[in-house]
């Protein structure tokens, strides 16, 4: 017998969900489309922003067709390629509610775990809720890394930033308080710790990631030489 889901309990919050993309025509129209029904029950107001980073392929045309008069939803159209930091950093500038939770498009995830994610982060009054993903789909190497990134941390600033490349809500008090200078993919990272270091209140949360298709899981190098960097950088110059 399938037990029957509970119905969605609308919250007394606003909320910017926030999508970057890059390369995802195959799973972006359809991944909006059901974080757009699903929002309505869960807060009072919310708005949808999407940026895609230059994509090589149909997404910017698919986004302008499909939610180009919505709205309730905005389409940013980079002309060049800013990176996974800088994009998401200007999605979250161009906000304008409490409450910011931070999706990905590709097919990875569950559009129903951001519920849980603002859910929680409302019950339990958290600044920063972080969707904690199962690693066992990745490769070993993969692995070995995320686990690299998540000691690190611990390590050098006694924080545990969990999982600070998954999905996640963030209040949006916090992004426009905490000053990072990261220019890698730890620009995450480096919020969650230095929101942590001024006493803002972290928690996460178990949520689905189903590696989907094709995609390789692989890390290019440079992308983690710049982030050791940052890293590096954070604890030498004593930043928090």
């Amino acid at each position: 017998m399938i037990s029957k889901r509970k119905p969605l309990v609308r919250l007394p919050i606003d909320v910017s969900l926030v999508i970057p993309a890059y390369n995802n025509e195959g799973t972006i129209v359809d991944q909006v489309s059901r974080c757009e029904k699903i929002l309505p029950a869960i807060c009072r107001r919310f708005e949808i922003i999407i940026a895609d980073d230059a994509s090589c392929d149909g997404t910017a045309a698919l986004l302008k067709k499909q939610f180009g008069k919505n709205r309730r939803i905005r389409v940013l159209i980079n002309k060049d390629n800013l990176g996974i930091a800088k994009n998401i950093r200007q999605l979250y500038r161009r906000t304008k509610y409490s409450y910011i939770a931070l999706y990905s498009a590709d097919g990875d995830w569950r559009p129903e775990d951001i519920e849980q994610l603002l859910t929680t982060a409302y019950r339990e009054r958290a600044d920063i809720t972080i969707g904690n993903r199962r690693k066992h789909v990745y490769t070993l190497s993969r692995r070995i890394i995320s686990s690299l990134y998540r000691a690190l941390p611990k390590l050098l600033f006694g924080i545990d930033t969990i999982d600070p490349g998954s999905i996640k809500v963030i209040k949006r008090e916090v992004f426009q308080s905490v000053q990072t200078v990261s220019t890698s993919v730890f620009f995450e990272a480096e919020l969650i710790i230095r929101a942590v270091y001024q006493g803002y209140h972290l928690t996460s949360i178990p949520v689905s990631f189903v590696r989907k298709g094709n995609k390789t899981s692989g890390v290019k190098v440079k992308v983690i030489f710049q982030s050791l960097i940052d890293l590096l950088w954070l604890k030498i110059t004593r930043g928090v």
